[in-house]
């Protein structure tokens, strides 16, 4: 099902014929395209079909014309839509296991979040046969506040792939460049607790809107290559990346800052931000690209995706604490941060929540390893979403009366 609706997203999408634009935001969610060749179109020295000496590629010599020009970027469009759709990652929920060799003593002290410096690793998957599968990778450390040696003991990583694309078929890994890896951060097993919550978190947004990152639980066992010795085994969880993601939705990622609400497109924006107030997250900005991916497809929208949800009130990770500047105490608390809207352009994206209630809270129960208690905590949290979107009092008050006007904070 999720298949048949990427098909219908991306021929939706490619019927308005437009060009992946430049990032020039022109408002109501509409980017200017400046830049064909962003969308493959004419380079320098060849024609719009990309052969040299100006002919249709697969031609016989006649010239390309703009109908086979967009029938190629369509079909293009719709064949990176599926692929991406169909990564094998992403086709099962239970927990991946893995092991993953490096020299984690010498990675524990990378801390510098602008460091670049990768570090050699194996890998270590089933593959689709059940055979061992020991794939060489290169991990780099990422992230800002979880780099900090007084919140995370251990870090999260970024896994590369550098060999070649044969290595990877038949592993869930197949096709893919490069994967963040979330870490358990600390031995204390309440932090793979909050993976678990942090997990529910994306798939709670998938079953809202295909405008989403997708997350893979995992378990890994880690171990040092110097020792031979294993460390550890936790909750893991690998995330979708964002060219994928974009891939699915027909068009590219593309970083600018300052960018504002108006220059998103409406529905995804309304969707994204009723999203974030539902897990009790104010911890994003569009304006500073903090926690959101930019998307541009085909017709040229601007589509916020966020992620990274651990100072939510539904992950509630021991480490989080609202931006100091908003006037909420805790991560518990709910904040609307916009749009601003009247209740009339509201009210659709509200229901879209309201009508997947039983289904959103399903989803508490199917994830794997959540202690019962935490489960119970997590439903009665989200409830509390659905008690102020059912009551229009409490709507208006929540979504309309005390929506935070200042998009930039």
């Amino acid at each position: 099902m999720a298949m048949v609706k990427a098909v219908a997203v991306v021929l939706a999408l490619s019927a308005a014929g437009g060009l992946v634009p430049a990032i020039a935001p022109d408002g109501a969610g509409v980017a200017r395209a400046q830049d064909t060749t962003a969308a493959g179109g004419a380079r320098k020295g060849r024609g719009e079909g990309g052969e040299k000496g100006g002919r249709a590629k697969g031609g016989k010599g006649a010239p390309a014309t703009a109908a086979d020009s967009l029938r190629e970027r369509q079909e293009k469009v719709t064949k990176d839509s599926l692929e991406a759709e169909r990564l094998p990652l992403f086709a099962d929920e239970a927990p991946l296991p893995f092991t993953l060799i490096a020299n984690f003593k010498q990675i524990g002290r990378d801390r510098d979040s602008t460091s670049k410096v990768r570090y050699a690793g194996t890998l270590v998957v089933p593959d689709t046969a059940g055979a061992e599968r020991r794939i060489p990778v290169e991990l780099r450390t990422r992230g800002h506040f979880r780099l900090r040696r007084s919140t995370c003991a251990f870090v999260n990583l970024l896994v590369s792939f550098p060999g070649k694309k044969g290595q990877l078929e038949g592993t869930p890994f197949a096709d893919q460049k490069s994967l963040k890896l979330g870490a358990h951060c600390q031995e204390d097993p309440r932090y793979e607790n909050v993976l678990r919550r942090e997990y529910l978190a994306y798939r709670l947004f998938n079953e809202v809107s295909p405008r989403s990152f997708r997350a893979r639980l995992a378990t890994g066992t880690y171990v040092d290559s110097a020792s031979g010795k294993p460390l550890t085994t936790r909750v893991a969880m690998f995330l979708e990346h964002e060219d994928h993601v974009a891939a699915r939705q027909g068009g590219r990622t593309r970083e600018f800052r300052r960018a504002l609400f108006a220059d998103m497109d409406p529905v995804t924006l309304d969707q994204m931000s009723l999203f974030e107030y539902f897990i009790g997250n104010t911890d994003f900005s569009i304006y500073a690209l903090h926690n959101v991916r930019l998307v541009v497809n085909e017709a040229g929208r601007v589509l916020p995706i966020p992620y990274d949800f651990d100072f939510s009130g539904l992950v509630s990770a021991p480490y989080s604490s609202p931006p100091p500047q908003l006037p909420i105490r805790t991560v518990r608390e709910r904040l609307y941060r916009g749009p601003c809207r009247t209740w009339a352009e509201l009210e659709p994206s509200v229901r879209r929540f309201t009508e997947r209630e039983t289904a959103l809270l399903a989803l508490v129960d199917r994830v794997p390893g959540l202690p019962p208690n935490e489960a119970r905590e997590a439903r009665e949290y989200l409830g509390g979403f659905f008690q102020v979107a059912k009551d229009p009092k409490q709507a208006q008050h929540s979504f309309i009366d005390e929506c935070v006007k200042k998009p930039g904070v």
